[in-house]
């Protein structure tokens, strides 16, 4: 998809007079939005600046319907806000004297109202001259035409030239921008300038998320980024950038006290009291009880700028000791209930069922109710075993000769109570263990009760001297998620859980949400496996789960 500015995700874009580019986009956040883009010669950057300025101070007074605005060498735009575009025009005093007070024309806003409250939706301005714009009642022949730059026979191709370039253009960054298999490196820019560092991202396709902190250091100066510099990411991804700006220019707001409060109720409350966003909520097991707050990336009582966010690290309460048990199933009772007792298990944890089956020797394990080699808590593991008592059926009978293909050569003798037994040993790893023929067949006549018995046995592989196994350590990951709110939803509160295959349901964000947004996020989690994400919006289930392996 192509970006603007490294953040914004194109729908369309227009080409209009006096060096303007009308573009609809989507917000990092997904709000539609509608961006005006001025090519700007250096002697007009004053006038838009105070336009900046201007909007800055409407927007604050909730009278500007203004998303962004940005003025930066290199970049000049306003993102507005979609309005209803059947709302009626709208004259507002206070809005024209401000525009009129600030050197641009009133009669070029376009003022609408939003329920009782009218607000600016747009502003035609051509860069350094106001635009005067002909009232709607004014008749046609007082309007000024326009001068044409081109002869009337040669605009409309040179319109259509533009346009194709701009098209081609828009196709082949598109294509590079989507492009699966190409990566950037996350550069240096700690102690460079907070708008060379977002350009020199944005060059990378690498968006950018610049947050003031109060420091020493000179007035925008880069204090850290993260990612790290050298990381390799996609392009479209955003890097969060920290920059200086002096004591006391910052709306500041005291952290308070997490550690030691219940998430996620006490945590959100005292976050919002004090104007500060829930950041990365990741959870470990520790001796404290599940969801109480273990630590936070902020200190207490330090001082943030109002909207910044706050890490936290939350209990899972202490975990429960583990075993696991390995394959039983042909071994004795007897060594069975050893290796259960092994591991951890205690003597009314292991049952013994007894059973005649057609075939097995009599104390031989037939089933286990545990499966192997999967992780279980000790405390809630009942191990069952399934016995063969006694001698089995098929051997209970002298009529016929038991079967003992695929018994090893001591259950095999076992089994065969009652007659001479003689074996011979082959190995071939093409076969499998154990007895591979017998003479007579299962089924015959016994005759003189003799056996003859062919076992294989498997070659057993020796393992070269010196060979090391290493247990790999869990490695904390963030696992995304992403669902777009259906357009027309009201706000409401958003939440989300984490399910791994084998974990608890975890909350990992609550939030507000409305129609047209799209609601991202990641999990931080040392959990190796798949996980299963879903949203609830006033508490009901919306959309489908997520499956992320």
């Amino acid at each position: 998809m192509s970006l603007l500015d490294g953040k914004y995700e194109i729908i369309s874009q227009t080409a209009a007079e006096r060096g303007r580019t009308l573009i609809e986009a989507t917000a990092p956040d997904g709000t539609l939005v509608r961006i005006e883009w001025f090519d700007l010669e250096p002697t007009q950057e004053a006038t838009f600046e105070r336009l900046r300025r201007l909007l800055k101070r409407l927007k604050r007074d909730g009278k500007a319907a203004v998303y962004d605005v940005i003025s930066r060498p290199g970049a000049h735009y306003v993102a507005w806000e979609h309005g209803d575009s059947g709302a009626a025009q709208a004259h507002d005093g206070d809005i024209r004297t401000a525009l009129v007070e600030h050197g641009f024309d009133a009669a070029s806003a376009d003022i609408r109202r939003n329920g009782r409250h009218a607000r600016l939706y747009g502003l035609a301005w051509d860069g350094s001259v106001p635009l005067s714009r002909p009232a709607d009642d004014e008749p046609p022949a007082a309007r000024t035409p326009a001068r044409r730059a081109l002869p009337a026979a040669f605009a409309p191709w040179a319109l259509t030239f533009v346009l194709l370039a701009v098209s081609v253009a828009l196709l082949v960054g598109g294509f590079l921008r989507r492009s699966n298999s190409r990566t950037v490196v996350v550069p240096n820019v700690v102690g460079q300038g907070v708008n060379a560092a977002e350009q020199a991202l944005a060059r990378l396709d690498l968006a950018s998320n610049p947050t003031p902190l109060e420091s020493p250091e000179a007035p925008g100066t880069v204090l850290s980024v993260q990612p790290e510099a050298g990381t390799l990411l996609r392009p479209g991804r955003v890097v969060q950038l920290s920059y200086a700006l002096p004591q006391g220019q910052l709306a500041s707001t005291k952290v308070p006290q997490l550690v030691g409060e219940t998430f996620p109720d006490q945590v959100t409350t005292d976050l919002q009291k004090a104007g500060l966003d829930l950041g990365v909520v990741a959870h470990i097991h520790a001796s404290t009880p599940a969801g109480v707050v273990l630590a936070q990336s902020a200190p207490s009582a330090s001082k943030l700028a109002e909207g910044q966010a706050v890490d936290v690290l939350v209990s899972l309460g202490p975990a429960q000791p583990e075993t696991f048990l390995p394959r039983l199933v042909g071994l004795s009772v007897e060594d069975a209930q050893a290796l259960a007792t092994v591991a951890g298990l205690g003597p009314d944890q292991i049952l013994v069922d007894k059973i005649h089956a057609p075939d097995g020797y009599p104390g031989e394990v037939l089933n286990q109710s545990l499966a192997p080699h999967i992780g279980i808590p000790i405390s809630e593991a009942i191990l069952r075993l399934v016995v063969q008592a006694g001698a089995p059926t098929s051997a209970a009978s002298s009529a016929t000769v038991p079967s003992l293909i695929g018994m090893d050569l001591q259950q095999a003798e076992a089994v065969a109570t009652g007659y001479t037994v003689t074996s011979t040993t082959v190995a071939s790893p093409q076969l499998p263990s154990g007895v591979v023929m017998q003479d007579p067949q299962p089924g015959a006549d016994p005759g003189d009760h003799t056996l003859a018995l062919t076992v294989n046995v498997h070659p057993v592989t020796l393992t070269p001297p010196g060979a090391v196994a290493t247990v790999k350590q869990p490695e904390l990951r963030h696992v995304p998620y992403a669902w777009t709110i259906q357009p027309g939803i009201p706000q409401q509160v958003a939440t989300v859980y984490a399910q791994p295959l084998d974990g608890p349901r975890t909350l990992v964000n609550r939030t507000t949400v409305q129609g047209g947004q799209t609601l991202r996020g990641t999990w931080l989690t040392t959990y190796p496996g798949p996980v299963t994400f879903t949203l609830e919006l006033n508490g009901q289930p919306y959309g489908s789960p997520e499956f992320v392996p």
